[in-house]
């Protein structure tokens, strides 16, 4: 009898879960089988993000010449993040992302797999433990980055009165997200403004990095049923070896007796056996292959965007860490080290999956 397992069940998946959910990214009418549907707070997710890059492009246009370099870089950034968002939170309209998800979960993920026992159980619970660790460092250190980028402007901010009664309109207010819009400027609405831009680093950080996890914890997932096919071809049945002495004449006396391995023949059972196994993993290697192959159609042009937004943002973020003024590493540093990580861990994860196929076709 089958057993049937949920893989959102698993601490690390409910966790991902949990984190889309709160940026409209979670498809749950496709995993619970429903039609496929539009969410409210998903499409408020993406007109919200379509938005504040109006803004965005509005301040640049209203202040260009009046602010300085390192505040139009900080506006460059958030923009660029802004896009990335606008194209990351678009991806749940798509049909195909509700299917792809409903493979994963109800088909692909090696829990289906673990009850075979063996070799199986062996990779599902070292993929487990590897991608429940590297997700909790994932939401611990966005939620630090988020935080991290929130907290010096409004400390700058509050050293210069920014909370006082009657507060002098010459000080100047920074702000973690640059922007304005007709009837709402940030200098005049400051509680709200915090408010807002924390909410907005929130969902930029969440919306970028936990579907980036999802991305990788797919990836561990085909990395570990490329390691089960490989240990089973290499695993696969021998005929047995039948060991004989026999004496060769050579003509030569004290002639010694030479051990000669004969190999029998596969039976007509095993060669049933040996059949069944062919065709398993064949099977299996198709299935790899096809969810491989769905998973790059789909978020091929979303992993462009987000190599894109590394080429153009890293450039900023760093020059914006070395501008000396006080707060920068703070603010800037975590948000590098994140946006270099993702770089790094999608190039090495992508690089170990072309890897172990090479071995596989070998």
């Amino acid at each position: 009898m089958e057993r049937k397992v949920n893989p959102l069940s698993l601490n690390h998946l409910r966790w991902v879960r949990i984190a889309l959910k709160t940026v409209g990214g979670w498809p749950d009418h496709a995993i619970d089988g429903r039609p496929h549907k539009v969410q409210c707070f998903t499409l408020f997710v993406a007109i919200e993000c379509a938005v504040i890059i109006v803004g965005e492009i509005l301040f640049i246009k209203n202040h260009f010449q009046v602010v300085s370099f390192f505040i139009l870089g900080d506006v460059y950034i958030s923009m660029a993040l802004s896009l990335v968002v606008l194209v990351i939170a678009s991806v749940p309209f798509f049909e195909r992302y509700g299917i792809i998800m409903r493979e994963f979960l109800c088909h692909f993920h090696l829990i289906h797999f673990k009850f075979k026992g063996g070799y199986s159980e062996i990779i599902f619970e070292k993929i487990n433990k590897i991608s429940h660790y590297f997700t909790s460092f994932t939401v611990i250190f966005t939620m630090m980055a988020a935080i991290c980028f929130n907290i010096p402007p409004i400390y700058n901010s509050y050293t210069r009165g920014a909370f006082k009664k009657n507060r002098s309109e010459n000080i100047t207010l920074q702000f973690s997200v640059y922007f304005e819009l007709p009837g709402f400027k940030q200098e005049k609405h400051f509680i709200v403004a915090i408010i807002l831009n924390f909410w907005l680093c929130y969902v930029c950080g969440f919306i970028i990095c936990i579907m980036d996890l999802l991305l990788c914890l797919m990836v561990f997932q085909i990395i570990g049923h490329i390691q089960v096919l490989r240990h089973s071809l290499r695993n696969f049945p021998k005929p047995q070896i039948q060991t004989n002495l026999q004496e060769v004449s050579t003509g030569e006396k004290n002639e010694p007796r030479i051990l000669i391995e004969v190999m029998q023949p596969f039976s007509s059972e095993e060669n049933k056996c040996i059949e069944n196994k062919i065709k398993e993993c064949v099977d299996r290697h198709l299935f790899i292959v096809s969810f491989a192959e769905d998973m790059s159609q789909f978020f091929g042009p979303l992993l462009a965007v987000n190599y894109f937004y590394h080429l153009f943002g890293l450039s900023l973020l760093l020059v914006e860490c070395m501008q000396g003024e006080e707060g920068a590493y703070t603010r800037y540093g975590p948000l590098t080290l994140i946006t270099i990580g993702q770089l790094t861990l999608l190039s090495i994860t992508f690089e170990i999956v072309a890897s172990k196929s090479e071995k596989l076709n070998q």
